[in-house]
């Protein structure tokens, strides 16, 4: 299963995703032998693989310890058009592919996974007042207008006809998405 996470800033998908790999990583530990590894399976593809008991998982994107801007973030705007082949040459290597950010959350290839994938896409979303403090409480530079276009490539997103039925909208300030998500990696 291809595990897609997006949002708007602020909306706590990257929070989420570190949550979500300290888990993996409990996982991982507990399992000995078996481990976690970065790696480059494609070039511009900074990965971190994650080897459970039945099944590997692999993570787009790296997420340091401390950073703000981690992930999918942090590849190349050139690993863009170069998605869809990724996805095809490493979907059947492992049993789950996760991303999270907006580097891949398009339309054009939301629509593409859900037509030949098994596909989950989260939708993450927060109050406009709980995104606010969360920039302030971050201190990050992002103008109101960035903002705004973000806010509105989601809505056009969830309001897309082609989507709407496939995504799994959540607030992350009332849901356990997080655990939802690890049921689908299946971990609990």
């Amino acid at each position: 299963m291809i595990i897609m996470i997006g949002g708007a800033p602020c909306s706590g998908k990257t929070t989420l995703m570190k949550s979500i790999l300290f888990e993996l990583k409990e996982h991982c530990d507990a399992l000995s032998p078996y481990g976690i590894q970065n790696i480059e399976p494609m070039p511009l593809f900074s990965c971190t693989e994650y080897k459970l008991l039945h099944s590997k998982i692999l993570v787009m994107g790296r997420y340091p310890f401390g950073e703000v801007f981690g992930g999918t973030d942090k590849l190349s705007y050139g690993t863009i058009k170069k998605f869809r082949k990724f996805i095809e040459t490493y979907s059947e290597e492992y049993k789950h592919i996760l991303c999270e950010g907006d580097r891949f959350f398009r339309a054009i290839d939301l629509e593409w996974l859900i037509e030949n994938y098994d596909a989950r896409v989260y939708v993450l979303e927060v109050s406009l007042e709980t995104e606010k403090q969360r920039h302030l409480e971050r201190k990050d530079n992002q103008s109101e207008k960035w903002l705004k276009t973000r806010r509105t490539l989601i809505s056009n997103l969830k309001s897309n006809f082609l989507l709407m039925e496939h995504l799994h909208i959540r607030n992350t300030q009332n849901t356990n998405v997080k655990k939802e998500i690890l049921k689908d990696l299946d971990i609990y």
